[in-house]
């Protein structure tokens, strides 16, 4: 006797595999979105801590920012105070500087032989007009004048012919560069001591 199978083995063995191929992609989806949904609530877990720890910190430093502000306060007000001392000290460099010059000018000046009509002083520039006996005398008024630690040069800027009371004395201009010694001794006195 012969038997025929009707049912669609391969069929079937085909659905079974087919369903086993979804569960199997089903059961790996789940997975991997177990491990997505584990690593999600650690890093949410991760940014709680962190925001928590941002917070303290923030209110930690509200707690110092008044001592910050009056750290800052204190540092303009230090600033301020070191210009006003420059200042000062510069002023009064500046004001000692014109009494010496003319000071030193007055000790240069042969006063039986040089007088002097006029001057003009600026920071760093004296110019005067003055009448001499001679040109000798103009000549050694000039190399007088750089021998002293106040004065750098001493350039001409003229001279000519004039008459006093009858007599034919040489009237001229002389242009000189002034130095600050006393600043240029502060100066190297500081650089010794940070040597």
């Amino acid at each position: 006797m012969i038997y025929i199978n009707l049912l669609p083995v391969r069929q079937i063995k085909k659905r079974i595999k087919a369903a086993k191929q979804v569960f199997g992609m089903g059961a790996t989806l789940l997975g991997v979105l177990a491990i997505l949904l584990l690593v999600a609530l650690v890093l949410g877990f991760k940014v709680d801590e962190l925001n928590a720890s941002i917070s303290e910190l923030q209110k930690e430093k509200a707690k110092y920012q008044t001592t910050i502000n009056q750290i800052e306060q204190l540092k303009g007000d230090q600033a301020l105070l070191e210009t006003k001392l420059n200042t000062i000290s510069q002023l009064k460099k500046g004001s000692q500087l014109t009494v010496r010059v003319m000071d030193e000018l007055a000790k240069l000046t042969p006063s039986s032989r040089l007088w002097i009509n006029s001057m003009s002083f600026n920071s760093s520039i004296l110019r005067i007009s003055a009448i001499a006996l001679d040109n000798a005398t103009i000549a050694d008024f000039m190399e007088t004048i750089v021998t002293s630690p106040y004065f750098a040069t001493a350039e001409l800027s003229g001279t000519s012919a004039t008459g006093v009371q009858g007599r034919r004395l040489r009237s001229f201009s002389l242009t000189i560069q002034v130095i600050n010694a006393d600043y240029q001794e502060e100066a190297t006195e500081e650089t010794e001591a940070k040597k």
